[in-house]
């Protein structure tokens, strides 16, 4: 075995990554805690409205995932165990709704629900099933993939009915992947933010939207940071729990995929297949057409005047353009320095685990924290960028590098040794070893990291309202404010914008597997 040939240049493959995280993050919110925040403000702990808000945010996301679990468990064992027409069809299109922007799901909601429950519990907790649940099966079916077929063949052998099979093997087999897929809905359900804002009004706050009003309706900066303390205690516990369930998943199975798949074997399995299948494609569009719909419809007639509007008009099409080049600036650079990071990390010692660390913090600190951060941070000489263009597409590469780290990783520590000392054997450098041999197979991860990193860019909102203004306002954020302005024609023209960002997600999604069934040959 021939010596890492990376290790030395690990140092310099951080040096970008650790300047970033501390330059835009670290010091933001530091900066806004050692500044703003004030014993007195923990008073707010005490107040009944806190306690109400802290107690919502809880049972929603509680509720919120119990549900999640429940409707995403039979898709989840349809699309491990059987071949039936579509089914990769339904893998995408359930993936969908995951990277739609909160505010296009929200506005979705807002349209497909009876008036009577808008601005409820209920209309979030149905917006937190369809956003997430296509993220559970996704991690359920990888697992479920990885139990050989034989222990479900000894059960059988041995009398068990398919009850008791589910309940005695499969289930504890799946036990730390549904609590590990759990801990992260509820992380997405107690964090919500965008969808909160559209369905839950004033009157149904969650810790999320509690902190952007406190800080920019109130003006109490230093109660809201209270709030952000209390949610970054939990926000950091669950991805402990994470990473430790995580940690436990990989040290205890090989990432072996069985040949589970098979075609229905009677006409029961054939029924609840295709139940299953169709209730879960329904599930999906009907949210999607409802945007649809609503973007021609003015007084219940089709009027596509709406559509061409949005691209007269000069404030929706400047908010076009700009989300377009935020998200080309998002590309680039959180591609660039998430393939930096994840290098240091895998090539280099122990040590540089720090790193990886290091870049998780915008997903620790709260999307509204770290806008608040960089807005008052940034607005004092001789750094005065908060009126800057370049301050909100950071936001977004900051969100997305996390993402991109953690999607290029596991292809680089995968890569095969021996491919590395051949090159070396052969007299290769560093560079072309690197060239030749890693840059050309993680190829596919950092088109799929890319392609992930557009679709955050595009759907960001938390961190955007804080950092926006009337010259650099984003697709997400014209929806939110033409859906808070009366007149049909008004919001029409939202839900065309939101089509438009729909029809970004599918494509997305599309070149994503795409990408996935060339690598894996299928």
């Amino acid at each position: 075995m021939m010596i890492n040939p990376y290790r030395s240049t690990s140092k310099w493959l951080a040096v970008v990554p650790v300047l970033m995280m501390l330059v835009f993050v670290v010091a933001p919110v530091s900066n806004i805690f050692i500044t703003s925040l004030n014993i007195e403000s923990f008073a707010i702990i005490a107040r009944q409205t806190t306690r109400n808000t802290v107690w919502f945010t809880t049972w929603q996301a509680i509720v919120s995932t119990i549900l999640v679990l429940l409707f995403a468990l039979p898709i989840a064992a349809i699309t491990a165990n059987f071949e039936f027409f579509g089914r990769r069809a339904l893998i995408s299109l359930i993936s969908v709704p995951f990277i739609l922007p909160t505010v296009v799901v929200g506005a979705a909601f807002l349209e497909l629900l009876p008036s009577t429950i808008h601005r409820s519990a209920l209309a979030i907790i149905i917006a937190h099933i369809y956003f997430n649940f296509g993220l559970v099966v996704r991690l359920v079916s990888t697992r479920w993939q990885q139990i050989h077929p034989h222990l479900d063949d000894v059960a059988r052998t041995l009398g068990a009915s398919r009850t008791r099979l589910f309940l005695t093997v499969t289930l504890p087999l799946l036990k730390k992947s549904l609590l590990s897929a759990g801990l992260l809905v509820f992380l997405m359900c107690f964090t919500s933010y965008g969808v909160v804002r559209i369905l839950g009004g004033p009157a149904r706050s969650t810790i999320e939207t509690e902190i952007y009003f406190r800080a920019m309706q109130l003006g109490d900066v230093s109660g809201a940071l209270i709030l952000s303390i209390l949610q970054l205690i939990v926000v950091a516990i669950l991805i402990s729990l994470i990473m430790q369930f995580s940690r436990a998943k990989s040290a205890e199975f090989a990432q072996t995929v069985y040949s589970r798949i098979r075609k229905p074997q009677n006409s029961a399995q054939t029924l609840i297949v295709t139940l299953v299948a169709v209730t879960s494609t329904l599930v999906v569009i009907l949210p999607l057409i409802s945007v649809v719909r609503r973007s021609i419809l003015v007084g219940q007639q089709i009027n596509f005047s709406i559509w061409r509007s949005i691209f007269t008009d000069a404030e929706i099409f400047k908010s076009l353009t700009t989300s377009l080049r935020y998200a080309v600036f998002t590309v680039v650079i959180s591609t660039t320095i998430g393939l930096l990071g994840a290098c240091a990390t895998v090539y280099g010692s122990r040590r540089y685990k720090f790193v990886n660390l290091l870049t998780a913090l915008p997903v620790v600190v709260s999307a509204v924290t770290l806008g608040l951060g960089l807005i008052i941070t940034f607005d004092v000489d001789p750094i005065d960028w908060r009126g800057a263009w370049l301050m909100m597409p950071v936001a977004h590469c900051l969100v997305a590098v996390p993402i991109v780290m953690r999607i290029i990783s596991p292809t680089i520590r995968d890569l095969p040794n021996g491919l590395r000392d051949a090159s070396q054997t052969l007299g290769a450098t560093t560079w072309q070893i690197w060239r030749t041999v890693d840059l050309r197979i993680i190829q596919p991860a950092l088109v799929t990291a890319a392609a992930i990193a557009c679709a955050v860019s595009l759907g960001e909102f938390g961190a955007s309202s804080f950092l926006v203004r009337r010259n650099n306002e984003t697709l997400p954020l014209t929806i939110s404010r033409l859906l808070a302005r009366p007149g049909e024609i008004i919001q029409a023209r939202a839900y065309a914008i939101a089509t438009l960002l729909i029809v970004a997600c599918i494509a997305i999604v599309g070149l994503v597997d795409h990408l996935g069934t060339n690598k894996r040959g299928i």
